[in-house]
Parts: structure tokens; C-alpha cells; sequence
């Protein structure tokens, strides 16, 4: 396991590739041929990138997201249609078993409850693959629904600080741009599955490319020079789509300017594609898309609490892990980062709670509530942490509880403090804590994006700037 010691010493023994800048310098009577003038745009070019790759960095400016296309009824028949709901069905119910799982595993005081509404849902299960063993047996692909995606206009930089312009939305075919290699795995995949209704990962992404333009004829051949009939006047610069089955990795350099790139392409989604059914916006993921920014700050991308909303006091104490009299308790408060962090810069102070006062008495009276965490490491990576109550204290009806994270002073695997600010307190609620309805009361608040704008990506905390303070809280009633 890797310490923040040897992180610091850890030394690249290839750096990015920077060019020598030298521009024409002119003077009277100069003669000056093609690769002058080829020299002189370069100089300008390199210089323009290299600024774009140190100042800026590189991903999505705006836009280039990328949504479903609307298919017509009758391209769909009723047993395609049919499946895709069952399917809808099938991962609906499989979310609700996974949560009732880790419902028990955590020691719920509702046991017996929850294993009766588990054996519910493995007979709806059941009940649901039955319908589909019996449905008619899909197509080959090469018979399927097209797969087709729509990229909207935007621009973006790639790593090198080369400029992705999309100036009007693109109808994508995915299988036109897959190789013949890449379609004759995807057949052998799906046939292998058993599945009625297989499901394909692809990586989405953009690259820069250049096109010659304007073709003419030479007045005058060069000598030394094979003698061309066709010559081109003008390069345009352009882009080109590029489809993967293989996941992209992250981008973990902790200095993009002086390291060399990864990858040239910007990943813009991720696609489920099943290959006998249309594209929906449930299948397409702009989450794994990079947003323009010079290092990829770690951020705060789920909580186990929901923000804002009210709980009973009994649900409180399950929420904050508090010490009970009697039965189990939880692990309490859980925290998920986008990238790990050292577990030695999570130290006491660091999360703190504090309670509000509320009730008919005396009110607005704010004491800390001590904490410990959970099974942390004393050293190492850790993408994750976990923080409850001890104090064992009693919640009234009307209490608040304020839960602060010192973002600034936790530190990601390259050294540098997380991106903690909590933008609007839309940090997503992790599903594994989801509850029902019925179970805990929703915020009188809703949320007014559900989404980030501009890039249409899952909320996380941060506004691209390490540091800062991640502050949330939930009322008692």
C-alpha cells in the first residue's frame, strides 16, 4: 500500500513532449520557401496548445452530449417492446433485493419483515424470467435495431490542447464505427449468453484529426521532389468518432502539463447496448465524461444520508450510527470519493457533528456531538470512510444536526486537498442507503437540477477548485 512519502518522491521518467519554439525572424532580400512558412504556423499552433494543455488542461468545454435517438413504434416489434419492459422490471426488482440484503447484514430491527418482502421479490423475480424464457428468441445482430446515438454540438480540448469543435448535431451509427474485430466479439459475446436479451459496454469517445482540402495542380514542380500531379492548398481540422469495448481507465497523472497523454480522445459516454432493442437515455452514461479542468480534483460522489430530508428519531440514531441501549447498531455515516485518498489525513476534526437544539423549551442551543470512524486504516489508500455518533445521546422532535467534512485537509493520492464544496446540496444519496417512501419523509425542497449544466453529468460535490468545506445536515421530527 502506497504512502503519501512515496508519493511525493515518485519521479516520471518521461515527460510530455514540448517542441523548440523559433519563428522566422525577417529581414530584406530573405528567401523564403515551403518549410518556412510551414515552420512559422507551427510555431504559433504549438504555442496555442501548449497554453490550452498547462492553463486550461483538457475535456469537455460545452455541450457534445449525447442522447438517444427517437424510434418509431413500428420499427419496434410488440415482443421487443414487451422484453424491454420486463427487463425494466427485472433491474428494478433486483435493485429493491440488494438493498433489503444489506438491510439485514447491517442487523435491521424489522428482520422478519424484510426476509418476507425478500421472498416476495424472489417470486416476482422468477415469475418475470419465466416471461421472458417464453418470449420468441431475438434476432441475429446483424438483423437488430440500428444503434444509433445523437452527439450535439459542442467543444471540447484533447490532451495534447488541440481544439474539438462539433458545430452541428452528428447522427452516430455505433456499428458502422466498430472494427470487423470488434463486431465479430460482439457476436461471439452475445451468443454466448444465455440471456435473451444481451448487453454490450461500449466507450463513446471524440479525436482530433486533420483532413487535407482544396486539391489543385502545381505551377511550378519541385525539382528535387517527386513530380505530383495533385497537390492540397488548405488542412482542416476536424475530428473523428472512435468506439471501444474495452472501459476507459481515469486519468491518475497528477501533473497533466509535464507528463505525456494516455490517450488522445476524449471519452464523451458510456452505452449499454443491447443489441435487439433501441437506445434509451437509461443506457447512456455521461458520468464517465471529463470535464475541462487542468488535474481531475477528488470530489465527494455519494453520501449515505439524504440532504435536507426529515427522519424520525429511531431513524436518526440509524442514520449517525448512534450508540443504542439495545439491538445492533450501524455503521453510520458513509462517505464515497471519486478517487482515493490517504487515510492518515482523515484525522480527528476533520468530520465533525453538531446538534442544533429544537423542541418546545429551550431552542436553538448547539453542542458537539462526539464521533469516532469506523474500521479506518490507520495509513494507505482509502476510497471511503465511515463516521458515527458515540455520544449516545437522545434526538428530540425539532433537532438538527449539522455534519461539516474539512475537505481542505484531506489528501488524494497525488497529494492534493479534496474538491469538497457541497454545490447546492446535491451530492446524490448512495442507493445502497435509499429507503421507501413510506419509511423515511421526504425534504419539503426539490431539487431544481438534476443534473449539472452545461455537462448534463451526475451531481458530485466541488466547483474545480481543491479545498473548501463540505457542509450537510437532516432534521429530526
Amino acid at each position: 500500500m502506497k504512502t503519501m512519502a512515496e508519493s511525493k518522491t515518485t519521479q516520471h521518467d518521461v515527460c510530455a513532449p514540448v517542441p523548440e519554439f523559433e519563428r522566422l525572424n525577417f529581414y530584406y532580400g530573405q528567401s523564403l520557401g515551403v518549410a518556412d512558412f510551414r515552420s512559422e504556423q507551427q510555431y504559433f499552433l504549438e504555442k496555442l496548445r501548449l497554453h490550452n494543455r498547462c492553463l486550461h488542461g483538457y475535456g469537455v468545454v460545452c455541450g457534445l452530449e449525447i442522447e438517444p435517438v427517437p424510434t418509431h413504434e413500428d420499427c419496434i416489434s410488440q415482443d421487443d417492446s414487451k422484453r424491454a419492459g420486463l427487463r425494466a422490471s427485472m433491474r428494478e426488482i433486483e435493485k429493491k433485493i440488494a438493498q433489503h440484503k444489506q438491510a439485514l447484514e447491517k442487523g435491521s430491527e424489522d428482520a422478519e419483515q424484510i426476509k418476507e418482502e425478500l421472498e416476495k421479490l424472489y417470486a416476482e423475480r422468477e415469475a418475470l424470467q419465466r416471461e421472458l424464457d417464453g418470449l420468441p428468441p431475438c434476432k441475429p445482430v446483424d438483423e437488430s435495431i440500428p444503434a444509433q446515438v445523437l452527439l450535439n454540438c459542442g467543444f471540447a480540448l484533447d490532451c495534447h490542447g488541440r481544439e474539438l469543435i462539433v458545430r452541428t448535431p452528428v447522427l452516430v451509427d455505433i456499428w458502422s464505427l466498430l472494427s470487423p474485430t470488434q463486431r465479430r466479439q460482439i457476436r461471439e459475446s452475445t451468443d454466448d449468453q444465455q440471456d435473451s436479451s444481451p448487453v454490450v459496454e461500449l466507450d463513446l469517445s471524440i479525436c482530433y484529426c486533420e483532413q487535407p482540402t482544396y486539391p489543385s495542380r502545381p505551377v511550378i514542380t519541385n525539382t528535387c521532389d517527386a513530380i505530383a500531379n495533385c497537390v492540397y492548398g488548405r488542412t482542416r481540422e476536424g475530428y473523428r468518432l472512435q468506439v471501444s469495448l474495452t472501459p476507459a481507465t481515469p486519468d491518475k497523472r497528477c501533473d497533466p502539463c509535464c507528463e505525456p497523454c494516455e490517450s488522445e480522445c476524449v471519452l464523451l459516454a458510456r452505452i449499454r447496448w443491447n443489441p435487439h432493442a433501441p437506445i434509451t437515455s437509461d443506457d447512456i452514461d455521461l458520468g464517465v465524461r471529463r470535464m475541462l479542468a487542468l488535474y481531475e480534483t477528488t470530489r465527494i460522489t455519494g453520501i449515505s444520508w439524504k440532504h435536507g430530508a426529515t427522519y424520525a428519531p429511531a431513524q436518526a440514531k440509524a442514520v449517525l450510527g448512534t450508540v443504542r441501549e439495545q439491538g445492533p447498531r450501524s455503521d453510520g455515516l458513509e462517505v464515497v470519493f471519486s478517487k482515493q485518498v490517504y487515510a492518515e489525513t482523515l484525522q480527528p476534526g476533520v468530520v465533525d457533528l453538531w446538534r442544533v437544539q429544537g423542541g418546545g423549551g429551550l431552542r436553538g442551543v448547539i453542542s458537539h456531538v462526539e464521533g469516532s470512524y469506523v474500521d479506518k486504516p490507520g495509513t494507505g489508500l482509502i476510497s471511503a470512510f465511515k463516521y458515527r455518533d458515540d455520544s449516545g445521546e437522545t434526538l428530540n422532535s425539532g433537532d438538527r444536526i449539522l455534519i461539516t467534512i474539512r475537505a481542505g485537509f484531506i489528501l488524494d493520492e497525488c497529494c492534493k486537498p479534496v474538491d469538497g464544496i457541497h454545490v447546492g446540496g446535491l451530492v446524490p444519496q448512495l442507493p445502497a442507503y435509499q429507503q421507501d417512501k413510506e419509511q423515511e419523509e421526504e425534504s419539503e425542497s426539490v431539487p431544481p437540477c438534476a443534473k449539472r449544466p452545461a455537462y448534463k453529468v451526475p451531481w458530485t460535490s466541488g466547483n474545480g477548485v481543491p479545498g473548501s468545506t463540505f457542509e450537510s445536515w437532516i432534521f429530526v421530527s
